[in-house]
């Protein structure tokens, strides 16, 4: 999949499959809602938070994000690579107001919750080594 389309599916409608290394080596998998902070799929979580213990132990990451409703639509982009911790206040802040306004109906609802909320999360921003992607789109017609 080229870069332009690449960055379209990021930009729209959709879920990431968050993966990261529970220190027993199992997998820890989650479903995020993400925003893109300068170009990279950026997430916050709860800072005692499983999958934020586990990428400060380890920051390798992977994240599946899909679209489509059927196989013949099915496209999608994996990202394995390692994430950046972010703890300052306001740029936590932003980041969730950022993911409120790309997912809910009515960003304005939950403003002074969300800034209640920024004071017990952390970010994460991802930095990708290695990017797959796949467009049954064109496997199909």
């Amino acid at each position: 999949m080229p870069d332009t389309e690449i960055a379209e599916l990021l930009a729209g409608p959709h879920k990431v499959q968050l993966a990261t290394q529970v220190g027993d080596g199992t997998i820890h998998l989650v479903t995020m809602f993400d925003t893109s902070v300068g170009g990279r799929v950026t997430f916050w979580t709860y800072a005692r938070s499983q999958k934020a213990v586990n990428l400060r132990k380890d920051p390798r990451v992977t994240c599946l994000i899909e679209t489509g409703g059927s196989d013949d639509q099915l496209r999608g982009v994996q990202l394995v690579g390692s994430v950046e911790v972010v703890e300052d206040y306001d740029r936590v802040l932003a980041l969730g107001r950022s993911i409120y306004r790309r997912y809910f109906a009515d960003p304005v609802a939950g403003v002074p919750a969300r800034e209640d909320m920024a004071r017990k999360r952390v970010a994460f921003g991802v930095d990708p080594e290695r990017v797959v992607t796949w467009d049954h789109r064109r496997v199909a017609g």
